[in-house]
């Protein structure tokens, strides 16, 4: 069983480094499944949250159910999904055409970029007061406490990364959703249809473009300028949802 473990650990650090963030989700999920029959039941489970988190961002419905029921069934109480629910703006970022690049660039100026990019990331994430939830591929999801906090962290994300452009001659297109709400609580993390649609609103961006929610964006106008509003379909959501770009430079 521990050298299945080992395997496995491996697979998941080999999928990530490809970027196929799908397959490493799901050796994840059987990871966990080694840990818990080997008694590791707190690695098991950190496992499991990882998966699961991964699935939703990826819209991987029946993998995102699969993944709750032996979460729900097996979390002790303290860690176990809860009905908390405060409201909190969920912010996802993505690294655009990453797989092209690291066929550009090449396997170890990856890895570096990718450092760089990670470390310059969770410094504004911390200057905003952001709690990052999970870490997946080259994307993060975060959460906020206040709307306003989140906004401003997206348009210093690209800020950042537009300067670092013009300096250096070059840095990573991000795209960056995100979304207000009151999602429901998961162990640690948060789940639901909130997380759902805050991941679709970032893969709906382009490189360089930062998307919100209409509700994000309640009351901060003021502050934060519009480049377009639209009303857009998003897989798994029954109706449109009102969407806005929001102006950075």
């Amino acid at each position: 069983m521990k050298e299945a473990v080992r395997t496995l650990r491996r697979g998941v650090g080999h999928w990530q480094d490809v970027d196929v963030p799908y397959e490493a989700a799901r050796t994840r999920a059987l990871l966990a499944q080694a840990l818990r029959a080997h008694g590791d039941t707190e690695a098991a489970l950190l496992e499991l949250r990882a998966a699961r988190a991964a699935f939703e961002r990826l819209g991987a419905l029946p993998d995102l159910k699969k993944t709750d029921e032996t979460l729900y069934r097996e979390a002790p109480p303290e860690i176990a999904p809860t009905s908390a629910r405060d409201r909190k703006t969920l912010l996802f970022t993505d690294i655009v055409n990453s797989t092209n690049l690291i066929e550009v660039i090449g396997d170890d100026s990856w890895f570096e970029l990718r450092r760089w990019h990670d470390q310059t990331l969770r410094s504004l994430f911390s200057a905003h007061s952001g709690e990052e939830v999970d870490h997946t591929g080259d994307g993060f999801f975060v959460a906020f406490d206040a709307a306003e906090e989140a906004v401003a962290c997206a348009v210093a994300i690209q800020r950042t990364l537009a300067e670092h452009r013009r300096e250096h001659g070059f840095a990573p297109e991000v795209r960056i959703g995100l979304h207000t709400a009151r999602p429901s609580r998961v162990g640690r993390g948060y789940g639901g249809k909130s997380v759902h649609l805050a991941a679709r609103l970032c893969a709906l961006a382009g490189g360089g473009e930062i998307v919100a929610s209409h509700e994000t964006l309640d009351d901060l106008e003021w502050r934060f300028s519009i480049l377009e509003r639209r009303s857009v379909a998003i897989k798994g959501i029954s109706t449109p949802v009102d969407v806005v770009f929001i102006e950075w430079r």
